[in-house]
């Protein structure tokens, strides 16, 4: 008896850990592979993330880059859809406010610095048409990993990529 509920809560367990990777996936967003801390600090010098800056990621994961970015701004936010990658967020970023939900059913129009680390393709092209359409001019977007067709980019450093609305 107790075997079988362990072996139950394995393949549940397992289940879950499978489906959390595709969930974003098949909602309409990109996989899970967290930024190198090194990059994220990168990142957020060349994008000059400002102390009064409003501050997203979008698709914040485990929160790594709402913990860096906090460190240097007040109203840090991150997005995440992915139920166990928001709670650990949450925890991790408590200088942040985590939201988890659907990043394209969300209000950013007060952004001043967006990060995103998604896929390159349908996904950055539909999350580009998000921002163009809801953030003010001015802001910065910084994408690690993945350039943005069609947003006018205003610094790169070797992967790491800053566009300007």
């Amino acid at each position: 008896m107790i075997l079988d509920l362990l072996l139950a809560i394995t393949i549940l367990a397992v289940a879950y850990a499978v489906a959390s990777i595709f969930y974003p996936l098949l909602a309409g967003g990109a996989g899970y592979t967290p930024t190198p801390r090194k990059k994220v600090v990168e990142a957020l010098e060349l994008v000059e993330l400002g102390r009064d800056d409003v501050f997203y990621d979008l698709g914040c994961g485990t929160g790594a880059v709402l913990v860096e970015a906090a460190k240097r701004c007040d109203h840090v936010r991150g997005i995440e859809v992915e139920p166990i990658r928001w709670l650990v967020a949450r925890i991790r970023a408590r200088d942040a406010k985590v939201i988890m939900g659907d990043l394209f059913k969300q209000d950013i129009s007060d952004a001043d610095v967006i990060f995103m680390f998604q896929y390159r393709g349908g996904i950055n092209e539909r999350i580009a048409r998000k921002i163009k359409g809801e953030v003010r001019p001015g802001a910065r977007v910084v994408s690690y990993l993945h350039p943005i067709d069609g947003m006018r980019s205003v610094r790169k450093l070797n992967d790491i990529f800053v566009y300007e609305i």
